[in-house]
């Protein structure tokens, strides 16, 4: 039994509740990544096999949007009120 996994990223189109853009998706899982916090411009989308600091992987397109507005989005606005 293995205890690590080394994903084979393939380019994926979000396209869900007006959003769109380009993330990585796992050939064999299926998972998707979050595009930010595993460095999408690296990993899939045309640079090298860099990954974020702790990459976040979700089962579905409405996950991942959910994570990127109550994650990302309300921490971006938290940084912008100091």
């Amino acid at each position: 039994m293995s205890y690590t996994w080394e994903p084979r990223w393939e380019k994926f189109k979000v396209e869900s509740h007006g959003i769109v853009f380009w993330t990585c998706r796992d050939r064999i899982t299926g998972m998707i990544a979050c595009p930010i916090c595993v460095d999408a411009r690296q990993a899939c989308l045309g640079g090298g096999q860099g990954e974020g600091s702790n990459p976040i992987f979700f089962y579905t397109v409405d996950d991942l949007i959910y994570h990127l507005k109550e994650f990302h989005a309300r921490n971006a606005f938290r940084g912008k009120g100091k």
